[in-house]
């Protein structure tokens, strides 16, 4: 399910140091780290495979979350008020719907799974 790229290096000096400056002109080689920052200590390249691994772990979820989200950001227009108010026409006949959708997206954005299962997005039902 990941979108993205395996875990590099630089996310993992970051994940460690996040104030540090550094650059790297091979993101998968540690020997090509250039540290300049004299007030943090560089971790090892020991430090930062651990790092990598927990990263990578900790994709899957990531990936959950960023899905639940990304859904429930392409509903937001059907909380609208002037969308579920039967006095406008047309309006959202199937408003409950969508709340259950999106009340079971929130729950995998704020507690995310490494395998999710995501609910079929209902199809607008529109007063005439």
């Amino acid at each position: 399910m990941s979108a993205f790229p395996p875990i590099s290096y630089p996310q993992a000096i970051t994940a460690l140091t996040p104030t540090a400056v550094f650059s790297m002109t091979n993101t998968d080689d540690y020997s090509t780290l250039v540290w300049m920052s004299s007030d943090v200590t560089q971790p090892t390249q020991a430090q930062c495979d651990a790092q990598i691994a927990v990263l990578n772990n900790e994709q899957p979820l990531q990936d959950c979350k960023t899905q639940a989200s990304n859904l429930l950001f392409a509903t937001d227009w059907t909380t609208i008020p002037d969308v579920t108010n039967p006095a406008n026409n047309p309006y959202l006949l199937n408003q409950a719907e969508f709340i259950a959708y999106r009340n079971t997206l929130r729950g995998l954005a704020v507690n995310p799974v490494a395998d999710p299962v995501f609910p079929t997005a209902p199809s607008a039902q529109w007063s005439s």
